[in-house]
């Protein structure tokens, strides 16, 4: 059968399913807004911030309150969901994504083994707050942050 044919009766169910794929797509690319994402952040960059550090054997101090800053910055964007209590499983996850880079940045830091301790300490209990949906997530995220503050 041609394309324009008259006797084609497979036309009516295509624009539909191109209609449903496009609302599907359309309410898809909201929630990734709603979330946070851009257009801008995907295609600058597609790879994860931790794979492009360096190895733990090549860090240097400024690497570390590098990391140290980054991941502030992370916390204080994810604050609005915490207090509204909103998509707490993607701020769980950029905490573990910040606990793992800020581990292997620190690993190769001796002086600064204790704070790293400590700030993993309370980005673990934040993340156990989170979990079991606690009032007092957001006072700890602002102390957290306030802490990495400090520690800079």
């Amino acid at each position: 059968m041609a394309w324009g044919s008259k006797k084609s009766s497979s036309s009516g169910p295509a624009w539909l399913a191109l209609l449903v794929a496009l609302v599907a797509l359309w309410i898809a690319w909201s929630a990734y807004r709603r979330t946070g994402g851009s257009l801008d952040t995907l295609v600058a960059n597609p790879i994860p911030e931790a794979s492009a550090e360096k190895p733990p054997a090549e860090v240097e101090e400024g690497d570390w309150r590098a990391t140290l800053d980054r991941a502030r910055e992370r916390l204080l964007s994810r604050r609005d969901e915490v207090q509204e209590d909103r998509d707490l499983e993607a701020v769980q996850r950029d905490i573990a994504e910040i606990r793992a880079a800020l581990e292997r940045t620190w690993k190769g830091a001796g002086e600064a083994k204790e704070k790293w301790e400590d700030l993993d300490a309370e980005l673990e209990r934040l993340q156990g707050q989170l979990r079991d949906g606690s009032a007092k997530a957001k006072e700890t995220l602002d102390g957290l942050v306030q802490k990495m503050k400090d520690a800079t």
